[in-house]
């Protein structure tokens, strides 16, 4: 094989390729799992499980176990395993028969692996070989690395636009049955009964959103993987991917495309460090920008969801019509608030698998995160977050104001009738509610005008205090919700 990629530069052995491209779709809005006790929550994820075993056994489920890339829990060895996983389920699914062409190209579906999150979206990563028929119908066993970046381009664009069939259904069959038993064992979605803002653009129709593309090349040797390299140089250059160098292999992370070269011949030394590096780095290379490419779009429908409340908020209180359209303006404090929730359970979420990866998988990660810029992605959501705290915090302030001033206007009337009332009264031959309502026994006009006003006016006195009671009622009962509200504000906001 040396010789051969030595005689033929910028070429690749196309039986030492393996492909795997990975990217989200979404399949609901998030899950509400809220209500649910870690006994019960864990209690239905067993159910779920099972019921997804049953309808397809010939896959293989699992609630993701401890790893080495989450949050230990200590025991008394001082070491112990993961507790929160970065996901609820995973299917993963070995495929015989699946094969699609694309001009003299024939991609070999061998493993699709389905991982589903809380927060309505799934990962799908597919796993192929490619092989090559000349028009002369002779195999080919090399291929350019332009023309191997042009085809698969070409298998990607297809995969998004749902044009693989083989591959879209078997991913709406399995997400539309996880839907269905989710919904059977009491999990409803965070916005059930609820009208999400740009629903229609936010919850496409389940086709996956972008693929990242991993090449994993196998050289029979050390001295083969520096040619391999140069052949990749071309999709590094233009994945903007800097390579970064081991003892035995060479790994880079791309805008679209990451690629990991390695001596096959390391792994038959399973004492062999490199080995052990190595299978770190093959598996963060998967993991870590499977869930990496999760994150990012959920962090992109959040913020959409906080930024269309926050101007549907907005936009109501500044149309001066606040009370009037106050159940619309419900809903969208409501919706709001719930998405103000959500993204900071993300953050925690999205805090606890990227400080607790090993050394290998945190590499990965900040060499992606310098790459993608997934740190100015996170940064817009805490600034949207953080605009959406401060819009509540002012209309909720505006609102309380608002209601003070008519309640204000509303005291100063009473407390006008109520003085014209008094002194009306105290004019009068004396209060008594027996003579006042007899106004029939009133000799001439001056009397009865007199004690017309009278009654009216002991009415009034009455009725003003009333007035001053509720209204000192309602007083506590704003400032009461408003301090509530601010209160609960600053604890999810902690």
């Amino acid at each position: 094989m040396a010789e051969k990629i030595a005689r033929t530069e910028g070429y690749l052995i196309i039986d030492a390729l393996k492909i795997i491209l990975t990217g989200p779709v979404q399949i609901s809005n998030p899950l509400d799992f809220s209500q649910k006790t870690t006994a019960e929550y864990q209690r239905i994820q067993k159910a779920v499980e099972g019921e997804m075993n049953k309808a397809f056994p010939e896959y293989h489920w699992a609630i993701p176990v401890s790893d080495d890339g989450q949050k230990y829990a200590m025991d008394s060895s001082g070491t112990g395993k993961a507790h929160n996983p970065p996901h609820y389920l995973e299917c993963s699914i070995n495929c015989d028969q699946i094969n699609y062409s694309l001009e003299e190209y024939d991609f070999a579906i061998e493993k699709i692996d389905i991982k589903f999150y809380e927060f309505g979206f799934v990962t799908v990563s597919v796993s192929c070989a490619i092989s090559s028929n000349s028009s002369n119908g002779t195999k080919e066993h090399e291929i350019k690395s332009d023309d191997l970046l042009k085809i698969v381009n070409e298998l990607d664009n297809n995969i998004v636009n749902g044009k693989v069939e083989q591959i879209e259904t078997v991913v709406s069959n399995v997400t539309d049955k996880y839907m269905n038993t989710i919904a059977e064992n009491g999990i409803a979605e965070f916005f059930t009964n609820q009208n999400i803002s740009n629903e229609a653009t936010n919850k496409s129709s389940k086709n996956i959103k972008s693929l990242h593309r991993i090449f994993e090349y196998e050289a029979d040797k050390i001295s083969e993987i520096e040619v391999a390299k140069k052949s990749f140089d071309q999709i590094a250059r233009l994945s903007n991917g800097e390579w970064q160098e081991e003892n035995s292999f060479f790994h880079f992370v791309g805008v679209a495309n990451s690629v990991i070269v390695y001596d096959g011949s390391m792994n038959s030394n399973a004492e062999n460090i490199d080995s052990e590096i190595f299978n770190r780095y093959q598996r963060a290379y998967k993991t870590v920008l499977e869930t990496a490419n999760a994150y990012y779009f959920i962090a992109e429908f959040m913020k959409n969801g906080l930024s269309d409340y926050s101007r549907e908020s907005v936009a109501i209180e500044e149309s001066k019509k606040l009370f009037k359209n106050q159940k619309s303006f419900d809903e969208a404090e409501t919706g709001l608030n719930k998405f103000i929730l959500l993204t900071s359970n993300f953050f925690s979420v999205a805090d606890e698998f990227t400080v607790n990866l090993n050394p290998q998988g945190q590499n990965v990660w900040d060499r992606m995160d310098k790459v993608w810029n997934t740190s100015k992605t996170t940064k817009m959501l805490q600034d949207q977050l953080q605009n959406s705290l401060l819009i509540t915090d002012r209309i909720l302030k505006q609102t309380a104001n608002k209601g003070q001033k008519w309640l204000n206007i509303f005291a100063f009337v009473f407390a006008a009738i109520g003085a014209i009332s008094l002194v009306e009264i105290s004019q009068s031959d004396g209060f008594d509610w027996e003579f006042d309502i007899n106004i029939w026994n009133i000799d001439n006009i001056d009397e009865l005008t007199s004690a017309s006003i009278n009654l009216f006016g002991a009415f009034l006195a009455v009725l003003f205090v009333l007035a001053v009671i509720g209204a000192f009622l309602l007083s506590i009962y704003i400032v009461v919700k408003k301090i509530t509200k601010l209160l609960s504000k600053k604890v999810k906001k902690k």
